[in-house]
């Protein structure tokens, strides 16, 4: 048989003539290819962005952990006795002990460990000695206001009892100004206590206690005033609760209940009376105590030097009592008794009653108590 060259066979092609089936595999392992190259590529770009939003989220936590140390360091030192609580401090310098030793580590170390919980503790901290902060500045707010209206009380007082007495009209409209800026920086202060911002806490705390030096030293002078036109003597000084006295500031004497002195000195006046008895047998005689405005008025002559003026006695302030039963005379053994033990128990005999004195009254004691008393 003779053979002859044949032509190969022929690619196979598909039903449709959409090209060989070695053109479809090579296509089909491109595809597969280009897939996979795909999906890593979208996988290493996922993996970078996370990771890398994970990166700056560490670094970020190191950075706010390091301005938060910062700021709690100037808060430490700006808040030393000025807090209301110092336990507060004590903790924020131990939270920035811990914050500043992480800090400290290197900086893969740092991100290793994470910051989020030194951050929470170290904010916490923090507004805790800024609560702490606030806490005495409302009560320093709320001293000074206590302080203010105690002294504006006083000052109305003695702008009530100067009206018409011929005190200097000028040095009274002075006090009522000073009353009135007091009351104004009350009212301010009354909405500031509200908040919670320390310079504003401070400038009211400020504010109220400058009226409160202005109200004290315009009710002191309207004080001087009035004792000048109505106290004659010296050793006198004018006061105006002197003989308006409160029923609930007075107690009656035991051994003599038609006579009262004021509550504060009766336990002082008791114990002399019973030193007194034990040395004579017998009580203190009280002729005269506390004086009613009217009944001192009634008692008082301009020409006569022996009783005050309204307003100018201790008497009417509680504070003086009129003794007999033989202390009514000078170096009588009952006089000379008191004048050595009378102060042991609070009670004296005054400089102006001595026998050297203004006008010489035996029987006149003051308790220690009383202004001018010496």
């Amino acid at each position: 048989m003779t053979l002859t060259n044949a032509a190969p066979p022929a690619e196979p092609t598909d039903a449709k003539g959409d090209g060989s089936a070695r053109e479809r595999r090579e296509a089909k392992v491109r595809r597969r290819r280009t897939l996979r190259l795909t999906i890593a590529a979208v996988v290493v770009f996922f993996s970078l962005l996370v990771l890398g939003g994970l990166g700056w989220y560490l670094v970020s936590d190191v950075q706010d952990l390091g301005e938060q140390s910062i700021a709690g360091h100037d808060l430490l030192a700006s808040s030393e006795a000025r807090v209301a609580d110092p336990a507060t401090r004590v903790a924020l310098s131990e939270q920035l002990a811990e914050a500043d030793a992480l800090l400290a580590e290197p900086f893969l170390t740092r991100l290793t460990l994470g910051t989020t919980d030194a951050e929470e503790a170290l904010t916490a901290a923090t507004d805790a000695v800024r609560s702490s902060m606030v806490d005495l500045a409302r009560g320093e707010v709320t001293s000074a206001r206590k302080s203010l209206k105690a002294a504006t009380n006083r000052g109305e007082d003695i702008y009530a009892a100067t009206k018409g007495k011929g005190a200097d009209e000028a040095v009274r409209t002075g006090l009522r100004a000073a009353l009135d800026g007091g009351s104004a920086a009350d009212a301010a202060a009354s909405v500031t206590f509200t908040g919670t911002d320390l310079a504003k806490l401070g400038q009211a705390e400020y504010e109220l206690s400058t009226n409160r030096s202005v109200v004290t030293a315009a009710t002191e002078a309207m004080a001087s005033a009035q004792d000048a036109v109505s106290c004659p003597a010296p050793d006198q000084v004018w006061d105006p609760d002197s003989g308006l006295l409160e029923d609930s500031e007075l107690a009656k004497i035991p051994w003599a209940p038609d006579f009262e002195v004021r509550a504060d000195v009766l336990d002082g006046l008791i114990a002399l009376d019973e030193a007194y008895m034990a040395e004579f047998g017998q009580h203190l005689t009280i002729n005269s105590a506390y004086r009613s405005f009217a009944s001192q008025k009634e008692l008082y002559d301009p020409s006569s030097p022996i009783a005050a003026p309204p307003g100018c006695s201790n008497h009417g302030l509680g504070l003086a009592v009129d003794i007999g039963g033989g202390v009514e005379t000078f170096d009588t053994p009952q006089y000379l008794w008191l004048k050595a033990n009378a102060g042991t128990h609070g009670w004296i005999h005054p400089a102006f009653a001595e026998p050297d004195g203004r006008v010489p009254e035996p029987w006149h004691w003051e308790s220690v108590l009383a202004r001018g008393a010496a």
